[in-house]
């Protein structure tokens, strides 16, 4: 049972240790009795040669992969959350606004460029996906365009109206708040920065549209126009974060911490998620154009 157990407990090495003493030990454990301090050994070993992994010769920098499926998900859970404490603070909102309003028609100026950029960034993204459908729709009626081509475009033209009944929500929710004033954000600052809450979530829900085409290597270039069009779509999220930005440097004074640091993650979160979307797409289409170019 130890000599079973110690051979078990060297599967918890790193793969660059495994694969450079693991067979020099089990030879090892093998030839000699094996204790409980022998296993207790190895553990500790085991822990060593974590915490040295970069010491280890041929062991390659260790990273940390998280699934898109899991992460944008989560992004979005957070950016949700991040949204409450700032509408609820409302003393924030009006006095930001009211500092910043009292500079004159700027502040108007930017609350307006923000809104426009951030609606420009949701339309985009869903913008980004028409080529995209229309190649699908387009290689279905075309016996010519191989079984792999014609299975992913069937695949593509049945998920977009799945989505489009998410997207159609959130571009909803986006127009009555920020447009037919129903209910929350608060005062003008809120209206501003409500779509930097809205647009990276339009953009999550049509990455899979350019995903699923990937698949297909002939849907290439319409894969990489997605993740090119997507990428606009980021660059004008970001820009509209840096116009509520700008309000929020006009109202400092009147903006508590809490309000700040909100605000600040709420950024970052947004930018992020739009970014890593656009990423994704972008790479997607390179792969595709790749096996492609094999072919």
């Amino acid at each position: 049972m130890m000599r079973a157990m110690a051979r078990a407990v060297l599967r918890l090495y790193p793969k660059p240790w495994r694969r450079r003493y693991a067979d020099e030990v089990a030879d090892l454990v093998a030839a000699r009795p094996v204790r409980v301090r022998t296993v207790l050994d190895l553990v500790a070993g085991a822990a060593d040669a974590w915490l040295h992994r970069r010491r280890i010769p041929g062991a390659e920098p260790l990273r940390i992969r998280i699934p898109l499926a899991l992460l944008l998900p989560v992004a979005a859970y957070g950016l949700l959350t991040l949204w409450n404490p700032g509408v609820r603070d409302v003393p924030s909102l009006h006095g930001v606004w009211a500092q910043a309003a009292g500079l004159g028609t700027t502040a108007e100026h930017v609350a307006r460029t923000a809104t426009s950029l951030f609606v420009a960034a949701a339309a985009t993204g869903v913008l980004s996906v028409m080529s995209l459908l229309i190649s699908s729709f387009g290689a279905l009626g075309r016996p010519s365009a191989g079984a792999v081509t014609r299975r992913t475009a069937r695949g593509v033209v049945m998920s977009a109206p799945v989505l489009a009944l998410p997207v159609w929500l959130v571009c909803d929710l986006f127009y009555r708040m920020a447009f037919a004033d129903s209910g929350a954000p608060v005062g003008p600052l809120g209206h501003a920065m409500l779509g930097g809450f809205m647009a990276p979530l339009v953009l999550a829900l049509v990455l899979p549209l350019p995903s699923i085409a990937a698949r297909a290597p002939t849907l290439g270039p319409d894969v990489r126009g997605s993740g090119s069009t997507l990428a606009v779509a980021a660059i004008l999220n970001a820009l509209g974060w840096l116009a509520v930005a700008a309000l929020l440097a006009m109202g400092l004074a009147q903006a508590s911490l809490g309000f700040l640091v909100a605000m600040a993650a709420s950024a970052l979160v947004s930018i992020g998620m739009a970014t890593l979307v656009a990423r994704s797409a972008l790479r997607q289409g390179r792969t595709a154009l790749g096996q492609l170019s094999l072919a």
